[in-house]
């Protein structure tokens, strides 16, 4: 045995409930779980998963060392190469299914996710990528607030990990609750927690630590995506908290872990340009739904813009590692378009560490930020 922080994970060799490629060919006449205002109701999760063999079974055992035993995990394999799908059968447990699907990227996620959901029979949906994992009270904790018929999501905090190591991070955290207040953990009334991911720009919770009432997450559509954007949590919540209220439990719940293999800054600019765009459209299409003035509004689109420029500071910074000098220099000058002060000198300092061709993270780490390598993780 070993553990994450306080979380024990056994490795123990289990046997999953189908073979390879047999999950889309369940019986889809298969009777969901009983209604979800019963005690134990199905919590369905799902775990896509690609080239994360070393993480896997801490993950799946996660799920399995939970105190709630009405669960079932659907692994979606996006054709990995590392030995997935060996790890995957050592696994003994029925409830755990198997999937693999040809190989559709980060940028489908979201389609990845539809997919598992598809194949689901909870009236209760849960995420867990295939790196992260649970404390084991996870669904004793939140399962219960389901029993609330206006609560659409539940959700605790998320401790970070960086590889093995617990950083003492947890996201949401006090600085979130003194900006926006109760009302917007608790989505209460409903639109609040939009408000608030909409000026922070992404959400204020992990998709590790939420669960989802089925029946909301179909009355939009399922899980949403935005064009260029790997991540379907920023659009998926936003429309959630339209639908219903949140419930939120101030634990550690769920654990969320950053490593080199988890992203790449190569998409990072395009992500937040994406984010920002649907951010954007978000509120010329609810602004009034959610009570924004125009000059919340304005606010809105001012901090999105200021993340955009931040993205392109970022990327050069990136570039300046890799010695890319030429397109260093184009993603300062994107950024010393800012009207914000420090985003603007650093392009300024950026700009002429291109010319000069030297990176700047040595002027970072003594300014106390971190700084990069050759490839830094940006998993959101």
């Amino acid at each position: 045995m070993c553990r994450i922080g306080n979380l024990p994970y056994v490795n123990r060799p289990i046997r999953i409930g189908v073979r390879d490629g047999d999950l889309s060919r369940r019986n889809a006449k298969e009777p969901r779980s009983n209604d979800v205002s019963s005690h134990t109701p199905l919590v369905s999760v799902l775990t896509p998963t690609f080239n994360q063999s070393e993480f896997l079974g801490e993950c799946i055992s996660s799920v399995i060392g939970q105190r709630y035993r009405n669960w079932e995990q659907i692994v979606i394999d996006d054709s990995s190469t590392d030995g997935t799908d060996d790890l995957i059968r050592r696994f003994e447990d029925p409830r755990v299914h198997f999937d693999r699907q040809p190989h559709a990227g980060i940028l489908a996620l979201a389609s990845t996710y539809n997919r598992a959901l598809r194949q689901s029979r909870g009236d209760l949906v849960a995420i867990l990528e295939g790196d992260d994992l649970w404390s084991p009270e996870k669904l004793d904790l939140l399962v219960p607030a389901f029993n609330d018929p206006s609560v659409v999501v539940a959700y605790g905090r998320t401790g970070i990990v960086t590889g093995a190591k617990m950083t003492g991070t947890t996201i949401p955290d006090a600085r979130f609750e003194r900006r926006f207040g109760i009302s917007a953990l608790f989505n209460d009334p409903p639109g609040a927690a939009a408000r608030a991911m909409l000026h922070i720009g992404y959400p204020f919770t992990f998709p590790c630590a939420v669960v989802i009432r089925r029946t909301a997450l179909d009355a939009i559509g399922g899980f949403q995506a935005i064009a260029g954007l790997g991540a379907m949590d920023y659009p998926t919540f936003l429309e959630l908290s339209l639908v219903g209220r949140f419930a939120y439990v101030d634990r550690v719940v769920a654990y969320w872990r950053r490593h080199p293999g988890s992203g790449s800054w190569s998409t990072h600019e395009p992500a937040i340009r994406s984010t920002a765009a649907f951010g954007h459209s978000f509120v010329r299409t609810h602004s009034k739904r959610l009570g924004l003035s125009p000059a919340e509004a304005r606010a809105i689109d001012a901090a999105a813009r200021r993340r955009v420029q931040r993205a392109a500071f970022n990327t050069g910074r990136r570039l300046l590692v890799q010695r890319r000098w030429r397109e260093a220099r184009d993603s300062f000058v994107r950024a010393v378009r800012s009207p914000y002060p420090p985003i603007f000198v650093g392009g300024l300092v950026g700009f002429a560490a291109s010319v000069l061709r030297v990176d700047i993270e040595g002027l970072m780490r003594a300014a106390g930020r971190m700084s990069f390598g050759p490839e830094r993780s940006t998993k959101r």
